[in-house]
């Protein structure tokens, strides 16, 4: 099944924009960034953008004007034949609302594209928890925060652990007690903080949500 949205197709690879035109019942395609502006003023807001279909020369797509000034109006899935973590962060930095291979399965750019469209993210697990902890460093630490407040001290551990996007092996290793424990914990983490999974969690505990 289609995306129903008005979806824009931003790249210059004829046979990727074929390959995309099954994401949506009403695809535009564009081969330059000035679409952007366009497709913004025309009042649509979903796109898939092609990172890597363009001059390794020429300056990243996300640091030009045409992206710079519409991003923010958009929701743009940002794409790349070989996915990296630095250029994942750098294009949601500047507005993109996801990150994936741009020859990931149909069905999972689909899914990809109705999140970002539902006001969500949509990036993997390892870039999730690079991001997560970047936006830890950058939190002020002054007194107890308001999440905080109805867990006990081994459980806001469990949770901030868990936050950063952290695997329950990995918790148990860290706080030195088995999986079985932080299962626990984390299962009345969420009912305390009411909450349904570990992204919910990580927005309350950065201070997103």
């Amino acid at each position: 099944m289609s995306t129903p949205q008005p979806l824009l197709i931003l790249t210059p690879d004829d046979l990727l924009a074929e390959r995309w035109r099954a994401l949506s019942s009403s695809p535009i395609r564009a081969t330059e960034l000035s679409g952007l502006d366009s497709w913004r003023k025309a009042g649509h807001r979903l796109v898939v953008v092609d990172l890597g279909g363009y001059p390794p020369a020429a300056p990243p797509l996300w640091t030009r004007d045409a992206w710079q000034n519409n991003a923010a109006d958009l929701a743009i899935l940002a794409t790349s034949s070989r996915p990296d973590d630095e250029e994942g962060l750098a294009a949601l930095n500047a507005g993109a609302c996801g990150y994936c291979h741009s020859h990931a399965p149909i069905d999972t750019l689909r899914q990809a594209l109705e999140v970002i469209a539902g006001g969500e993210l949509w990036v993997g697990r390892a870039l999730l928890s690079r991001l997560l902890r970047l936006v830890d460093s950058r939190l002020p630490r002054a007194g107890l925060a308001e999440w905080a407040r109805p867990l006990t001290e081994r459980e806001r551990e469990v949770a901030h652990h868990a936050a950063l996007g952290e695997s329950n092996v990995a918790i148990a290793d860290a706080l030195g007690i088995t999986e079985r424990t932080v299962k626990a914990h984390l299962k009345a983490v969420f009912e305390k903080l009411e909450v349904t999974d570990r992204l919910q969690l990580a927005l309350r505990v950065h201070g997103v949500r």
